[in-house]
């Protein structure tokens, strides 16, 4: 658990470093604006659906993403723990139209994105930023955008070219994903989602796991240090959505991209097969239910 500037909780910490995030943050916002880029002068096709988002298309899902950003970058400038930022809805009608198509609507995300990217380079880890729980620290925000921007970059990529075409999450990326989501984004969700049927137990299988001299995963796998910290008590690559007492447990192991993409509701059990123990029944009606909000 991390304290805030005043001595409050602002919930579980990412192991990865402040530096690693920035560089994996930059790189998802990147590839958003690739993806937007295309192949020709004209851009990507931002009217496209988004199949992980219904109702979406892929002006609506940057317009979205743009804002959230923005949101994070304002509500770390103004440092206000008590309060979180307002403007959204405007910074939201500010997008440019879809029908100016790909390159008004990179350039806006870009200069939204790199604004919030400076303003995250530029704070201290530790400065005071309103969070879901309450007053914290302004690193909640580092994280929390990684992982939004790292999800919504998939959806991005899955609508212009397939599920298949998509950059592969790297693993210490995926792994605090899966943390976050855990300890931090479903108990932000808890009233808002359906409680669980059964308790579901997690474990990453990195694909390429050598060890280090310390025990650690060498590159290639998992980077060493890497691992959550509210997992400790399960083990470094394990977490526990815990259900009723008397409602049937089941496990799933995975890839830590395929377990990060399943949490968010990106992808099927069936589809992405996991390696799963137990209810599975449960694990099915619990997935279709929603985990997020």
């Amino acid at each position: 658990m991390t304290d805030g500037p005043d001595g409050s909780d602002s919930g579980p910490a990412s192991r990865l470093s402040h530096a690693r995030m920035l560089d994996a943050l930059e790189a998802q916002i990147g590839l958003v604006r690739f993806a937007l880029a295309g192949d020709g002068s004209a851009g990507a096709d931002i009217t496209a659906a988004v199949p992980s988002c219904p109702d979406w298309t892929v002006h609506d899902l940057v317009a979205h993403l743009g804002t959230i950003n923005w949101w994070a970058g304002q509500t770390v400038r103004e440092a206000t723990p008590d309060a979180r930022a307002r403007g959204m809805s405007a910074v939201q009608r500010s997008a440019p139209p879809a029908s100016d198509g790909a390159p008004g609507l990179a350039d806006w995300y870009a200069r939204i994105a790199d604004e919030m990217l400076r303003t995250l380079t530029d704070t201290a880890p530790d400065a005071p930023a309103w969070t879901f729980s309450g007053a914290g620290r302004a690193d909640f925000w580092l994280r929390r955008q990684l992982h939004e921007t790292t999800i919504h970059r998939w959806d991005v990529e899955t609508a212009l070219h397939g599920a298949a075409a998509t950059t592969p999450v790297s693993e210490d990326v995926a792994v605090d994903g899966i943390d976050e989501f855990c300890t931090v984004m479903r108990p932000h969700f808890s009233g808002r989602v359906p409680a669980l049927p059964l308790t579901i137990r997690l474990r990453a299988v990195p694909h390429a796991a050598g060890s280090d001299a310390d025990g650690g995963l060498a590159p290639g796998g998992l980077a060493a240090g890497a691992e959550p910290v509210g997992a400790g008590a399960l083990g470094a690559l394990e977490w526990e959505l815990p259900g009723p007492p008397d409602g049937g447990e089941v496990e799933v192991a995975g890839p830590p991209e395929t377990l990060a993409l399943l949490l968010w509701g990106r992808v099927r059990a069936d589809a992405a097969d996991p390696e799963v123990t137990g209810d599975r029944d449960g694990l099915d009606a619990a997935l279709e239910a929603g985990l997020s909000g």
